[in-house]
């Protein structure tokens, strides 16, 4: 990934020379992630990992990372997270309200047709790809106190405050989107996953409830781009992600050192049609919105100079002096084999027998 540092426009702070060690580097070859319901279980699953390796000479660990979900699913920032993934073709569910059009499966995994009826024909040979995939994986750094403090510094009051950093999000913190409750929080309306996504654009086309920059708005349209006859469906990613560091005390406006933040897997067959796309056109380009070099307001590579419009009427609303909320603190490209794979690697028949 750092050798696309200049595509994905990480430069200043987020540049690979700031990242830790080991991304970026040639000393990184394996990446496992591990989930568990609690400590004990991450324990057992860990030692059983310590013994497989041990055994092995030419392996050792470079690299680790606790994280856990924060409390009510909130992200470092104090959002519900997590709200929103793709549905995928084939797989097996009905699509809860407001998923638009299922995505074809081959958009994700490989062996299966894409968005444009194609299948992946690499990497060789076939049976190293089958049911595989890339992950694009990143590491963030919140900066939660100068977050606060920026909504502090354009508000007059603390209800201003929430409803700045709503139009910046396109959520309002419980996870209740703009276009549904645009003039307050609805808490209620933002933990019913049968109504928190079934919205678009289409009633709201001048942004007046949800702004055309807003995160949520940018990394996915849905069918605001639809005069624009832009494919939405071709640059759409799955996305896993999770917290590490403590949160951020409510009220606290000033840094208090600790390192925080997110790390995400980023699920996708054409990295650079789904990720790459969304970071360097959606998330740091304003062109598609017509807003010139306007970025994603929360996840932008602002370098304190950064603009937010608020469409409003009579006259729009412009923030200025945005500084950069989140640090990339690292990033990789893997390819992540399916079963069938891994036992071809290890040398072993679909019965698990060398």
């Amino acid at each position: 990934m750092a050798a696309r540092a200049e595509i994905l426009k990480d430069f200043g702070d987020n540049a690979p020379s700031n990242w830790e060690y080991p991304f970026g580097t040639s000393d990184m070859h394996v990446g496992l992630a591990v989930y568990s319901k609690d400590d004990k279980s991450l324990e057992a699953v860990l030692k059983q990992a310590r013994q497989s390796h041990s055994d092995l000479p030419g392996i050792s660990v470079v690299y680790r990372m606790k994280f856990s979900e924060l409390p009510d699913g909130r992200n470092p920032f104090g959002f519900k997270d997590g709200l929103h993934n793709p549905h995928v073709e084939g797989s097996g569910a009905n699509p809860p309200p407001g998923y638009e059009t299922t995505v074809k499966a081959g958009e994700f995994i490989m062996g299966y047709p894409d968005e444009f009826g194609q299948t992946a024909t690499n990497p060789e040979p076939e049976v190293l790809r089958r049911n595989g995939t890339f992950i694009a994986v990143r590491k963030f750094h919140t900066k939660v106190a100068a977050f606060r403090k920026f909504l502090r510094e354009q508000a007059s009051s603390p209800q201003e405050e929430e409803l700045i950093a709503a139009k910046m999000v396109g959520r309002w913190r419980s996870g209740a989107p703009l276009v549904l409750a645009p003039d307050h929080d609805d808490p209620k309306l933002g933990t019913d996953p049968n109504r928190n996504n079934d919205f678009n654009y289409s009633e709201d086309m001048e942004g007046l409830k949800c702004p055309f920059s807003a995160h949520i708005r940018r990394l996915n349209p849905r069918d605001a781009l639809k005069k624009d006859l832009v494919a939405v469906n071709l640059h759409h990613i799955l996305r896993r992600g999770t917290n590490y560091g403590p949160p951020l005390p409510k009220g606290v406006l000033e840094d208090d050192g600790a390192q925080r933040g997110g790390v995400f897997l980023l699920v996708g067959a054409h990295i650079k049609r789904q990720f790459e796309f969304l970071q360097s056109q959606w998330v740091t380009d304003g062109d598609f919105i017509s807003h010139g070099r306007e970025q994603d307001p929360i996840i932008g590579n602002s370098q304190g100079d950064g603009i937010f419009t608020i469409p409003e009427r009579p006259v729009r609303r412009r923030l200025h002096g945005l500084p950069r909320f989140v640090v990339v603190r690292g990033g990789e490209y893997c390819f992540m084999p399916g079963l069938r794979a891994l036992k071809w690697l290890a040398g072993l028949d679909d019965k698990g027998r060398r």
